[in-house]
């Protein structure tokens, strides 16, 4: 650490007061230095508490740091007019699984279309670049809760460029917050307008399902491990009110939805976990 800060020091001008610990590192890091520069003493009052920008680790909390820079109007994310912006991840763990989750998180951001521009797959980590037409870059404090409720930490982020950000990405346990957890002969009713429907259903051996309002549909059902790899997928096509299924072997999640037309479910589903 103190490596890098010595040769961020040297990026910047000589007068500038020099950077004395790892918040400020990360500051700079987040800011870019030519930002650092401008709002330097006002950045040394936000964080003259150092102790509070640490975690339980006594290293910096990034989410703490980009936090107090957004809510003081430091985290300039906007362009002056649309371009590319360029996102790198990082992640060592289960690289289907991170990548899917991102996607879903994209989205919910906003961001629609994107296009993937490199990829490197290796013992030690997965690394890709995401590329996507914006007028802002990606929000780093958002992104770092939607990713906390995944079970994921981000270790690092960097900006070269407001258009160029890199993240590293760890992951401590896997969950998706989109699955309700079933208690085992507690029936669960849920009503989704997508008509789409998430559950975690590790503790059990059978599902039993029925629509909620009694109208015939097509079920569909796909199991995922615990990483999200598709197990088993069951598509009926004779319709029903009701359908139960065993689980498959190592199942941790559950999607259920119409096969033709997942609105037909809208008005919910009783689940039942036996």
């Amino acid at each position: 650490m103190v490596l890098f800060v010595c040769l961020l020091e040297n990026s910047i001008n000589a007068q500038t007061p020099t950077l004395q610990n790892p918040i400020d590192y990360k500051v700079a890091q987040l800011l870019g230095v030519q930002e650092y520069k401008t709002n330097q003493k006002f950045i040394q009052r936000l964080f003259s508490n150092q102790r509070y920008f640490l975690d339980s680790a006594g290293q910096p909390d990034l989410y703490k740091i980009s936090q107090t820079l957004k809510q003081n109007g430091l985290l300039k994310l906007t362009f002056k007019q649309p371009m590319e912006l360029e996102v790198t991840f990082s992640v060592k763990e289960n690289p289907t699984t991170f990548t899917n989750v991102l996607y879903d998180i994209l989205n919910e951001m906003g961001y629609y279309y994107f296009l993937l521009k490199e990829s490197v797959l290796n013992e030690q980590q997965f690394k890709f670049i995401l590329s996507m037409n914006t007028e802002y870059a990606i929000d780093p404090t958002l992104l770092q809760e939607k990713l906390y409720d995944y079970g994921y930490k981000v270790l690092n982020i960097e900006r070269s460029h407001i258009y160029q950000w890199n993240y590293i990405i760890t992951n401590t346990t896997f969950q998706y917050p989109k699955a309700t957890k079933l208690t085992t002969n507690e029936t669960n009713h849920k009503a989704n307008l997508k008509g789409e429907y998430w559950y975690q259903i590790d503790k059990g051996s059978r599902l039993e399902v029925k629509s909620s309002n009694g109208i015939l549909w097509y079920p569909k059902l796909i199991f995922f491990d615990k990483n999200l790899n598709i197990l088993e997928i069951i598509s009926n096509q004779k319709s029903s009110q009701a359908f139960q299924k065993e689980i498959p072997k190592g199942a941790m999640f559950v999607k259920i939805t119409d096969t033709f037309l997942p609105i037909t479910t809208k008005n919910g589903l009783d689940v039942t976990l036996k």
